[in-house]
């Protein structure tokens, strides 16, 4: 018959049975990842907030749909940034995350639809800069938008995990998911609304890349602190 022991046992002192020979290589951050990852989402920071400033310009009424098409190319440009940094750096990523608890199937989908929305907004941006029926090219571009961040929102949380350690930073880029997502539910919303001609088109796309725009901001630069910041 057992013996239930009740007594509390002090674990704070113990010894390393056995340490894995690559414990060193995986906790020790891979400084060319981080180094990559961290200048596409501060590039993702540069290019969402002159987004925000063209937009603004816009929606004040100096030239709205050229300052919408541009909108629409920073934006971008934005998520290709961000995406194409961690695709360059793939392998050296799943080597930092098969440590830890994370949906990689999640991670694929969230940044290839990231890097997808990014080069159609790009294109889409361009096509309407020539001039070429703007009025439909930039809610469809929102409606795009939308779509990249409701999918990328889903897999920002487990980019907090290239690095082990945990914090608030870490928290930041977890809770940075929950924006995108909301985001890109109202950005798809309010470029269907556009495109169904209910409301001034222009205004209602405008709003939609606004928003876009500072949820990218504050995606792109919860994950430059977090990896600046170790923490």
């Amino acid at each position: 018959m057992g013996t239930l022991i009740t007594e509390k046992r002090d674990f704070s002192r113990h010894e390393t049975i056995y340490e894995h020979p690559d414990a060193p290589r995986l906790l020790t951050p891979d400084r060319k990842t981080v180094v990559v990852v961290e200048s596409g989402a501060s590039v993702e920071v540069v290019t969402g907030l002159a987004a925000i400033v063209v937009t603004v310009i816009g929606i004040d009424g100096s030239r709205p749909i050229v300052m919408a098409a541009i909108a629409t190319l920073l934006l971008g440009i934005a998520l290709v940034s961000q995406g194409g940094a961690i695709a360059s750096r793939w392998r050296a990523m799943l080597r930092r995350l098969d440590g830890s608890r994370y949906d990689r199937t999640e991670l694929i989908g969230g940044i290839g639809t990231e890097v997808f929305g990014g080069i159609v907004g790009i294109v889409l941006g361009i096509i309407a800069l020539a001039g070429v029926v703007p009025y439909t090219l930039i809610p469809v571009a929102a409606i795009v938008f939308g779509g990249a961040l409701l999918l990328g929102g889903a897999a920002q949380p487990e980019l907090a995990n290239i690095n082990q350690a945990r914090g608030s930073r870490a928290q930041a880029v977890e809770a940075s998911g929950g924006i995108m997502v909301l985001v890109g539910i109202a950005s798809a919303v309010l470029g269907i609304l556009a495109l169904l001609d209910v409301g001034p088109i222009v205004v209602l796309a405008l709003i939609a890349l606004l928003c876009v725009g500072a949820a990218l901001v504050f995606a792109g630069g919860a994950l430059a602190a977090r990896l600046m910041g170790r923490a």
